[in-house]
């Protein structure tokens, strides 16, 4: 039996220009900004257009590793953010 494999594994998810966590945090800031409106609205535009570039130049993952280490996500299996010491 053959079977294929896509060409790229190692390509990360791509919405337009995007990756997917960065789609993901570009439409909920958008979708914020326009509801609350104003200053507050520009303010959250403009730190989203500078956080995309900045999260760049950091590794794959960076998103969720960030939210795990301040409680926010749990990994399975993954000791918890103020886990000091491991034992096998």
């Amino acid at each position: 039996m053959d079977e294929r494999l896509p060409q790229y594994l190692h390509q990360p998810v791509q919405i337009l220009w995007f990756g997917a966590d960065e789609f993901i945090l570009a439409m909920s800031t958008i979708f914020v900004a326009v509801i609350v409106g104003g200053v507050i609205g520009w303010t959250l535009i403009g730190a989203l257009l500078l956080f995309i570039p900045w999260k760049r130049t950091k590794p794959r993952g960076f998103i969720p590793h960030l939210a795990w280490r301040w409680g926010l996500l749990r990994f399975r299996h993954y000791p918890g953010p103020t886990q000091t010491r491991f034992f096998e």
